[in-house]
């Protein structure tokens, strides 16, 4: 969070307080981001599980798979057929 006060323009304490204030926390937006970035790469880049994670910087393709069956409450291979199909 604290690579984030310099665009924010405000103390990490401060965004907190504004995050609370519309019910959300810093992990939930960061998470919501990460998974538009995925969906994107599956979508429309149509890169492999492997290379997604490697992207957002997972070090274990299981861990992506993890968070991103979290995110989407869906295995990022159903997602990617389901973006695939013609």
């Amino acid at each position: 969070m604290t690579g984030t006060k310099s665009t924010a323009a405000s103390s990490p304490a401060t965004l907190k307080r504004k995050l609370h204030k519309h019910c959300t926390h810093f992990q939930a937006q960061h998470d919501l981001a990460r998974k538009h970035v995925v969906l994107y790469l599956y979508q429309i880049k149509v890169m492999s599980n492997e290379a997604v994670a490697d992207y957002l910087n997972f070090n274990d393709p299981a861990n992506f798979r993890r968070s991103f069956k979290r995110w989407t409450g869906s295995t990022p291979t159903l997602i990617q057929r389901l973006f695939n199909v013609e």
